[in-house]
């Protein structure tokens, strides 16, 4: 029964909670890319909208903070004309100064990636905006009133990217990808919430079994968080860190080469001036190569963690059987 019970907790907590968070940042992750890859071709907030009156549809604006108003309001200005963003409900995104620099050609050719990745942040946590900082919207726009209005809604909200630098949409679709997706906001929680469990089912079965096989296999399964990280098995996470990584690269290569060649489609190069004058007209070939490597370096990143991991699961328990 302890056994069972055990089992069921490393799956519980140690791979389901885990790997559904991962689904859910890659998936919300994967949404983030699409809208600012799409936002490229919307058209972009100009004098002429606001000479139109009502719903004008979607639009995207850049500009920087001019001022807050109320519990939701952000009134941003650029180009000469402000527009009221309505932040209640909105995705909110940081960009680190790391990723300022827009990716190009030589970036793809250097494997140069940014460590750091956009960070959402609720908008009710926002509790100061610097006055002046760049921002870019992307969202329904309204006029009303003389007063141009950007907000979201329940579907589609507004996104709003904090940054500064030029060539927000490369940037974005360069860096919009967490670093691994395994560790997540829920995967912390879980696997304390597991190591606890089966550190006390192995405090139960030392008491009434002694040293019983489940005994050892819960505490073993207690220590699994740590297990990678120790040696000898941690020369093989070395291994798959760098395979993750590499993976990781390829992936933002695909982003990246998929929208040049989306602007491109849209008849939409000038968009690309600065970055994408390098990179080759025809982008089908190497994004189906990036994606086959991008695989390849993940299973070769899932095989060696799964071998330093199951070495050190191995000789835990030979240790274990020594002196228990």
């Amino acid at each position: 029964m302890l056994t069972a019970t055990a089992f069921l907790i490393v799956f519980i907590c140690y791979l389901f909670i885990p790997g559904l968070g991962g689904m859910r940042a890659r998936t919300r992750w994967r949404r983030f890319r699409e809208r600012v890859r799409n936002s490229a071709l919307l058209p972009k907030v100009s004098f002429r909208s606001g000479t139109d009156r009502g719903p004008l549809g979607a639009h995207r604006f850049i500009g920087r903070i001019e001022a807050l108003q109320g519990d939701d309001s952000l009134w941003v200005r650029g180009d000469g004309m402000t527009v009221q963003a309505v932040m209640s409900g909105a995705d909110i995104y940081l960009m680190p100064s790391e990723g300022a620099t827009t990716p190009d050609a030589r970036t793809l050719l250097e494997e140069r990636f940014p460590e750091m990745y956009p960070s959402p942040m609720p908008w009710k946590r926002m509790t100061s905006l610097q006055e002046g900082a760049k921002v870019y919207l992307v969202g329904f726009l309204e006029s009303r009133d003389g007063v141009l209005r950007m907000y979201g809604s329940r579907d589609v909200p507004l996104l709003a990217i904090l940054h500064e630098g030029q060539d927000i949409v490369p940037r974005a679709v360069w860096s919009g990808r967490q670093k691994n997706e395994y560790w997540n906001t829920v995967t912390p929680w879980a696997l304390l919430a597991g190591s606890l469990a089966l550190f006390s089912i192995a405090t139960a079965a030392f008491s009434s079994h002694q040293a019983s096989p489940t005994a050892r296999l819960a505490l073993t399964g207690a220590l699994f968080p740590l297990l990678p990280l120790l040696p000898p098995g941690v020369a093989f996470y070395l291994v798959y860190s760098a395979n993750w990584r590499h993976a990781r690269f390829l992936r933002a290569e695909r982003d990246l080469l998929a929208l040049s060649a989306y602007l491109r489609a849209g008849d939409a190069v000038d968009e690309m001036v600065g970055w994408g004058d390098g990179l080759p007209r025809d982008t089908v070939p190497l994004i189906r190569s990036c994606r086959r490597r991008a695989l390849r370096s993940e299973l070769g990143a899932t095989l060696a963690f799964l071998a330093g991991f199951s070495l050190n699961t191995f000789l835990t328990l030979v240790i274990l059987n020594a002196v228990t």
